[in-house]
């Protein structure tokens, strides 16, 4: 793993449990989920690792959204 690509994946960890943090101490709104969503996906673009999403789209209209905002983004998987 490059240096640069460790920086991605601590930065993604940190989101990560930044997430797991305001989701098991209630406070995660869906201003917060959007918030850290946009920084995942500013790091990693739509791949695999957005799939940490998926336990925490509960909230009405959540999931939709993020469909949404993934098919919005450009993808960085090169053919």
């Amino acid at each position: 793993m490059t240096l640069e690509q460790q920086q991605k994946q601590d930065e993604l960890v940190a989101v990560g449990t930044e997430l797991d943090d305001l989701y098991c101490s209630g406070q995660l709104d869906f201003d917060a989920f959007k918030t850290l969503f946009h920084r995942a996906l500013a790091i990693c673009g739509p791949g695999d690792e957005m799939e940490m999403f998926c336990h925490f789209a509960r909230g009405e209209g959540w999931w939709d959204w993020m469909v949404q905002e993934l098919q919005k983004a450009p993808s960085q998987r090169v053919a």
